[in-house]
């Protein structure tokens, strides 16, 4: 290797091990309501007078998306959240119902578990203490005009309870035992279900008078949370429901083929490491057996749940089946999403990881000696949560996501999820989750002090990084303000499907910057770069005749393997996943969001963006539906890095199964408040009519007047450095 070229490396090396530490240079992120005037950035305006105002969420005509009782196209900003009301009293609830809607939320998840807790209980019992408190959370979002969706149960011991007791007579479940794959098998726990989901839809709520059922401002049931029996999770299953699966898998192959010295009373179940690779000769028919056996278990469990909703208990809501993925995502995936497709939603779960490595509480807090690699997804564009392939005539939903703490790169989320959302047609996308009133009161848990230090939990969205870029990216979404492309259209066969065969193109792909868009060395690869995603919505229609992908023919124009750039079919999105930089250009909405100093000067149409940060988002979005060029009112965003007063990093390397992995060890959680890294640049905008330029502090009130510079085409001002929200008007 020549000099000049190792020195690029150890150059390029240290911009990736790089410390970010705050310096005094910071500026301090305060939020305060004031008890006088009134917040000019509040978007309470774009929701309900009260949610269900217009009768129950419906699918559209072609089913792809959801509309009003009246017909009309809604569109979600969405968030988790609604369990706060298991810690909030009544006033703290209507609060985070009050704030959310000004940050442009209508849409919340309450992600919970009604089952009965603890010892001397009933399996059909409920804990109505959660039933009340779903109860409450619908009537407090309701009034701000927020929709509810809600999740009643999670397998997971914690929110089992931690203790199923002998009384509910699950074989082989006790004491702390996690029910995955249960709810599929075994009838006692789908009678405990259907009795615990009964209660809580046909009890009047007493905060509304009005029973879940017939509650409009409820826009979506999902049937349970995270589980699928073709997820790793198969594998921890008890000998009891292993046995009980085998013989109802026995069952299923006699109808299939009949009686047979082969089919056991008990079929010894294959491991789901089996259905992660391709069909070894000595398990090949059985594993496609029993392939097909869970697909239409699982399927039948969910078309089962949805006639009890719906035409038992009389629920007029939209349903989900779960939001899972797949012990394999390019040969089980499609599988799984089949089985949800008898209700009228498919969802998943989907985060952008930080790589957040350390000790036994690295799954829930971010503790001092914990690492973190510092991904950003701008230079990691196949992690993109929106990366989904959508099911033709269901709406897809996000139902938990998030750039989790400690990412430093958090700005970027909130954009890259409403451009790329909307150029898919995302529907709904669920950020998890916020842990306060408002996003100043927490991340940390006060209770736990390590040397003055307050870890945070790793899931708050409660962030000025996250929830503080709600209001610009909620009006892109919640106004259409990104066009919607496909970029491919796929057909499946059930017979590829249960062949377990991999497709085109699947979501969670590995990519290889130095291949064309077309692949096909590898067979556990599909034909399509991850990259197509980025180019437009991918689409797949199940029980076709034959397997087929139609491909846009633009897009060997659109991925750019040579300066590493992707485009977006309709223009309007551009990706440099080399330097990390992206630009949205629609007529509403100019974004530039990644490293910036790396360019400095952004172009697009009538807005140009002069920015010398090493990492921010800038935004300039219309918030009267005109064009940039001819808006009387428009939103600039701003946001660089956010970091706790006194945190403190250094740069590491450690081994990860078995990989080497470059990034930070946290050597100070910090405290409160917040600290912004300094904005550095300008913003020039060829509108006439902006005559007026009103800096907001963090809750949107004014804090003082910008200079403008008008000249014969518009304005140019620069940004201050604790540049958050700027308000342009006429």
């Amino acid at each position: 290797m020549k000099k000049s070229a190792c020195l690029l490396v150890l150059l390029l090396s240290l911009v990736i091990v790089k410390a970010q530490v705050p310096d005094k240079s910071w500026w301090t992120f305060s939020y305060a309501e004031k008890p006088t005037g009134s917040s000019l950035l509040d978007l309470r305006y774009l929701n309900e007078h009260f949610a269900g105002e217009n009768g129950f969420i419906r699918l559209s005509t072609d089913c792809n998306s959801f509309v009003n009782g009246k017909g009309k196209e809604i569109r979600f900003w969405a968030c988790n959240g609604g369990s706060l009301a298991k810690d909030f009293d009544d006033k703290k609830l209507d609060s985070l119902a009050r704030f959310l809607a000004k940050m442009g939320v209508n849409l919340i998840r309450y992600h919970g578990a009604i089952n009965p807790k603890g010892k001397n209980t009933k399996i059909t019992d409920v804990d109505t203490t959660e039933a009340r408190n779903i109860w409450r959370c619908v009537a407090a979002m309701k009034k701000q005009g927020i929709y509810t969706v809600i999740s009643p149960f999670w397998p997971a011991n914690g929110h089992m309870g931690g203790w199923i007791p002998a009384e509910w007579g699950i074989d082989g479940y006790s004491g702390k035992d996690d029910m995955w794959a249960v709810l599929y098998f075994n009838d006692k726990l789908k009678e405990g279900y259907k009795a615990w989901i009964k209660y809580l839809y046909t009890t009047p709520n007493p905060y509304t008078k009005v029973a879940l059922k017939d509650e409009p401002a409820v826009a979506i049931i999902q049937v349970e949370n995270e589980d699928s029996p073709f997820f790793w999770t198969m594998s921890a299953i008890k000998p009891a429901l292993a046995k009980m699966v085998g013989v109802q898998f026995s069952k299923w192959l006699r109808a299939r083929y009949g009686p047979s010295a082969d089919i056991k009373d008990t079929m010894t179940l294959v491991p789901i490491y089996e259905f992660t690779i391709p069909p070894r000769a000595n398990v090949k028919n059985r594993l496609h057996d029993q392939v097909e056996f869970y697909t239409e278990s699982q399927r039948a469990f969910y078309d089962d749940m949805v006639h009890y909703y719906r035409d038992v208990l009389g629920c007029r809501q939209l349903i989900n089946g779960n939001n899972w993925r797949t012990a394999s995502q390019s040969r089980l995936l499609d599988l799984e999403r089949w089985t949800n497709s008898g209700a009228g939603v498919i969802a998943v779960n989907k985060y952008f990881d930080p790589q957040h490595k350390g000790g036994p509480n690295v799954g829930w807090r971010v503790d001092p000696g914990d690492f973190y690699g510092a991904p950003s997804a701008l230079k990691n564009p196949a992690d993109l949560p929106t990366n989904i392939k959508h099911v033709a005539g269901h709406p897809m939903m996000v139902t938990e996501s998030g750039w989790n703490l400690p990412n430093r790169y958090q700005t970027e989320g909130a954009l890259l999820v409403a451009a790329y959302g909307g150029l898919s047609g995302l529907d709904a996308y669920f950020w998890f989750t916020p842990t306060a009133v408002n996003y100043m009161q927490q991340p940390y848990f006060t209770f736990l002090n390590i040397k003055g230090q307050h870890p945070m939990t790793r899931w708050s969205t409660s962030t000025p990084g996250e929830i503080g870029m709600f209001p610009a990216n909620a009006l892109i979404q919640r106004l259409g303000y990104v066009k919607q492309a496909n970029a491919v259209q796929e057909q499946r066969t059930m017979k590829s499907m249960l062949n377990r065969e991999i497709p085109p193109i699947f979501e969670e792909q590995s990519f290889d910057p130095n291949r064309d868009f077309v692949v096909s060395t590898n067979k556990d690869q599909g034909k399509l770069s991850p990259l197509i995603f980025l180019t437009g919505g991918v689409t797949t229609t199940y029980g076709s005749k034959v397997d087929t992908a139609f491909v846009s023919p633009k897009l060997a124009q659109l991925i750019n393997i040579k300066d590493a750039k992707v485009s977006s079919i309709t223009g309007e999105q551009e990706l440099d996943y080399k330097s990390g930089i992206f630009t949205l250009n629609t007529p509403q909405a100019k974004a530039v969001t990644g490293f910036l100093n790396l360019k400095k000067v952004f172009t697009l149409g009538d807005v140009t963006i002069q920015s010398d940060n090493e990492y921010a988002t800038i935004e300039v979005v219309s918030m009267d539906g005109q064009s940039t060029g001819r808006s009387k009112k428009i939103l600039v965003q701003v946001g660089t890095i956010f970091r706790p007063t006194g945190w403190n990093e250094e740069a590491t390397t450690i081994t990860s199964n078995n990989k080497q992995l470059t990034g930070f060890k946290i050597t100070n959680t910090g405290k409160m408040p917040w600290l912004g890294m300094p904005a550095n640049g300008g913003i020039s905008l060829k509108n006439k009519l902006i005559k007026k330029a009103t800096q907001l502090d963090v809750a949107g009130y004014a804090v003082k007047k910008l200079d403008l510079l008008a000249d014969g085409a518009g304005v140019s001002f620069q940004l201050p450095v604790d540049a958050y929200y700027i308000l342009l008007e006429r």
